[in-house]
């Protein structure tokens, strides 16, 4: 979240979500202790009594996106065959069909 820049590993946000999202998106720090020796990496809060939804879902969608991305799904060959023939329509009428949704 600290780029900057647009490029890999970037995330864009939509301008509608408000503060609360992002207290909320960074209610949590990560924290290393040794244990026998091995860095054991845990997520805690930072402020005690803090929401932490929108981290939770954040985290819960992007480990969703990379479990269908190691079993095939090609999301940027998904949108460059759509590509050309959506021109033509609306954006209201953008319908993307792919073969992950039945």
């Amino acid at each position: 979240m600290r780029l900057t820049e647009p490029g890999p590993g970037a995330i864009n946000f939509p301008r509608r979500l408000d503060v609360d999202y992002f207290r909320q998106l960074t209610a949590e720090r990560v924290v290393t202790r040794l244990e026998r020796g091995r860095p054991i990496r845990s997520w805690q809060p930072k402020r005690d009594g803090e929401r932490n939804e929108a981290l939770d879902t954040f985290v819960y969608a992007h480990a969703a996106l990379h479990g269908l991305i190691s079993m095939g799904l090609r999301l940027n060959e998904e949108v460059e065959g759509v590509g050309p023939a959506m021109t033509s329509l609306s954006k209201s009428n953008w319908v993307i069909r792919s073969t992950w949704m039945a």
